[in-house]
């Protein structure tokens, strides 16, 4: 895997990082979009034998990911919240949205 692509999935992440904070909707489509060539070139090398100077930037990006990861969780919670509560205030019940796993 080269350090190009690396730096390819590093600013994709950023992207979305940045996008997802600022509530920038064209910006998380945008950044999604490019997320996911980046991942998939990725892909594409994924039989290539790995440098070990290379491990520690796969560990950042790991980092990374987990960093987006956590941003849409919570930004999925803050909306499924308020869908709840528009449902109780329409005289709704609530659990009309897909939940992954039963609460």
């Amino acid at each position: 895997m080269s350090l190009q692509v690396l730096d390819r999935l590093a600013v994709a992440h950023e992207a979305l990082i940045i996008a997802l904070d600022s509530g920038d909707l064209a910006g998380i489509e945008a950044a999604t979009t490019d997320l996911s060539d980046a991942v998939a070139g990725a892909r594409a090398l994924q039989g290539v034998g790995l440098a070990p100077d290379l491990k520690d930037r796969i560990s950042s990006l790991a980092v990374l990911a987990q960093a987006a990861q956590a941003r849409v969780n919570f930004l999925t919670d803050h909306v499924r919240r308020r869908i709840d509560t528009l449902a109780t205030l329409a005289g709704r019940p609530q659990g009309l949205t897909y939940r992954p796993h039963a609460r």
